[in-house]
């Protein structure tokens, strides 16, 4: 997990929550937030509201209590939850040259 931090931090992006269910980092000069969330892969959620990016190349909406800065919308209970878009990397590379895409 050390080296994924290394990688969001070369990328101008600083750890500002940390939980059981996700790490939040916020860009220094835009001041987005992303999470990155523990699963298997290496998986990121980002605002539908944030960066100029392709969502449609996203693994999909996802929901959950982690995403706490993000909006939120119902789905399927009576309570609305934040969501963002799933972006799943397979290698750490992977990651890096994404979170580039988001700094330019």
């Amino acid at each position: 997990m050390h080296n994924l931090q290394y990688i969001f931090e070369t990328h101008n992006f600083r750890l500002t929550n940390e939980t059981t269910k996700g790490l939040e980092y916020r860009h220094q000069e835009t001041g987005d937030i992303v999470y990155s969330l523990p699963t298997k892969e290496i998986n990121l959620a980002v605002s539908p509201l944030s960066f100029d990016i392709d969502l449609s190349q996203s693994d999909g909406k996802i929901h959950s209590t982690a995403l706490k800065r993000f909006p939120k919308r119902l789905n399927g209970g009576k309570q609305p939850i934040s969501f963002g878009y799933s972006f799943k990397f397979p290698t750490e590379k992977a990651l890096s040259e994404f979170l580039h895409t988001l700094n330019k």
